[in-house]
């Protein structure tokens, strides 16, 4: 007898490598190619309602059962095994049945769907493989097995899986494929404007339609396929000396006893502990569980640390961002110089009217730009765009604005410390916005601290900045410039001294929601169309940074405001 829950263990060795592909990983490469790679080999996972609905199908047969016998001491009573896991070194393949029974002189798996048979009343094909996977593995322990089962949660009925010779040179077709695939460093191409993207778990993580536009490889309109944004936010917890912790499903700030915030845990999109917060290790562990982040700054916002649950586990987009060649380089790098100082030119045209002379000045950057032939004369480009940008801000600003202490317009940008109410707020948005962009690399595998345009340096989130450089203006200049005109940036945001000016406590929780609420502002997306959040367009533009890294698409296109 073998015994016990998800231990009730049939083959070669218990110790499975990780090159072994699960009977479930081959169904999700029968469905798509690319969604195998993307779970298999690169490690992605979105929870969705399918998955959650489908753990409800499977609390029964999830729970510890009674332990399945070896072939050669069965006996011809009726019997009845659980979660049963079956592997073969030589076909590199492990599986886990739900349910093992065994009537007569036959063993055959049982496994549950959540859906229905397929509009045929067949078995899908997906679910067809899975379970003549199993079939395989029964027959090569010693197992009579000539058939299997699937259970339809939704049809309430059974639908029969036949092992024939047709059906095993079917499976084994199917593993060879799978194998070279799972061997490939690069992700198949996506399907083509095809039926089973819409229910894809993957879907924001794939973006079939968008890397097939940009890659010319199909020339049909996207479609509106990405996910809507989740009804999950970041939680702040900035009150110096809090601890948060998990009680009842929600994540709790509590202050000397006293609870500050509560928030489901089910809605929490990261947690940010803004300097001498206590994060209790049971909520870094439900945070984890759901795949949600942890970031540490100082109280000012500085970036101290990430966690990240399963962060960089896909090698080879580090390694092609490790080892980008000079004209990747500075490709990419134009590109983000011109989304930068062309969504710079939106700003002050949309807020600015009378800086005429100034967009002038931008248009032509925009022009020197797109035709530097370095990285050095991109950072002129760049730098010489800031200043007229910056010089121009000010008319932007109501004139009866309640902004404290010295003019923007007299200091200039300043920085470290900065030395103006604008030059702070700026810097501490520009520091959420670094954040958000370093999480976001952080969960696609990417370096943050490795980029192609900002030189790389010790403690310095280079690709953050990157990628950070055609939002700007968008989302921390427009937040910045949003409190300003709202007369909401006055005397009790700042803390003004003769060398610097700071936030208040209160300040920043206001610069905070101001630029939460920044990031759930929806905007067209100027390439593909259809309307999406400041949020989502930050993970977009990381994803097709990582796309054109592994070859995907040929350019590294940035957002830019119209």
């Amino acid at each position: 007898m073998l015994g016990g829950h998800k231990s009730n263990h049939v083959g070669e060795s218990t110790m499975e490598p990780e090159s072994f592909i699960p009977a479930r990983a081959l169904s999700k490469f029968v469905y798509c190619p690319r969604l195998f790679h993307l779970e298999q080999v690169q490690g992605h996972w979105q929870d969705s309602d399918d998955t959650r609905l489908g753990r409800h199908v499977h609390r029964v047969v999830d729970r510890p059962g009674s332990a399945m016998p070896t072939a050669d001491t069965i006996r011809s009573t009726d019997w009845r095994a659980r979660s049963v896991r079956l592997s073969s070194a030589d076909l590199g393949v492990t599986a886990v049945c739900d349910v093992v029974e065994h009537g007569a002189s036959e063993t055959c798996p049982v496994e549950f769907r959540l859906g229905a048979p397929a509009p045929d009343g067949n078995p899908w094909a997906t679910d067809r493989t899975q379970v003549l996977l199993q079939i395989s593995l029964l027959r090569r322990h010693g197992y009579n097995c000539d058939h299997g089962w699937i259970w339809y949660d939704r049809a309430r009925r059974r639908k029969r899986v036949q092992w024939t010779s047709a059906a095993e040179h079917e499976l084994r077709a199917a593993l060879r494929a799978a194998q070279t695939v799972a061997d490939q460093s690069e992700p198949p191409p996506p399907l083509r404007h095809s039926d089973r993207c819409p229910r894809c778990a993957l879907l924001q993580v794939c973006m079939p339609d968008e890397i097939n536009e940009l890659s010319a490889r199909d020339n049909t309109a996207p479609r509106r396929l990405l996910a809507r944004d989740p009804d999950r936010f970041p939680l702040y917890a900035t009150e110096p000396g809090s601890s948060v912790g998990i009680r009842n499903g929600h994540l709790v700030v509590t202050h000397d006893s006293t609870e500050l915030l509560s928030m489901r845990l089910r809605d929490v999109l990261h947690l940010v502990a803004s300097g001498p917060v206590q994060v209790t290790t049971q909520a870094i562990h439900a945070l984890a569980e759901q795949s949600s982040p942890v970031v540490w700054t100082s109280t000012g916002g500085w970036l101290k640390a990430v966690g990240v649950p399963g962060a960089g586990k896909h090698v080879e987009v580090r390694r092609r961002q490790y080892t980008a060649s000079p004209d990747q380089a500075l490709s990419c790098a134009r590109n983000v110089v011109l989304g930068k100082i062309r969504n710079c030119r939106t700003m002050l045209r949309r807020n600015a009217p009378p800086a005429e002379n100034a967009r002038a000045r931008l248009g032509e950057a925009v022009r020197q730009a797109g035709k530097a032939d370095g990285i050095d004369t991109l950072l002129g480009i760049e730098g010489a765009a800031g200043q007229t940008y910056f010089g121009a801000l000010p008319t932007a600003f109501r004139c009866d604005h309640r902004l404290p202490g010295p003019s923007f317009d007299q200091t200039g940008r300043t920085r470290r410390p900065p030395r103006d109410p604008v030059s702070c707020l700026l810097s501490y948005l520009y520091t959420l916005l670094i954040k958000d962009l370093t999480v976001a690399c952080y969960a696609l595998g990417l370096d943050p601290y490795f980029g192609l345009y900002h030189r790389p340096r010790y403690g310095r989130p280079a690709l953050a900045l990157d990628l950070a450089e055609e939002f700007r203006p968008l989302i921390g200049d427009s937040t910045a410039l949003t409190l300003i005109n709202n007369r909401q940036a006055d005397a009790t945001v700042f803390e003004v001294t003769p060398t610097a000016v700071a936030l208040t406590k209160p300040g920043r929780r206001k610069v905070i929601g101001a630029y939460e609420r920044r990031l759930a502002t929806q905007v067209r997306h100027p390439i593909f169309g259809y309307r999406i959040t400041y949020r989502r367009a930050l993970e977009v533009q990381a994803r097709l940074f990582a796309a054109y890294l592994l070859g995907e698409i040929p350019q590294y296109t940035p957002f830019t405001s119209r």
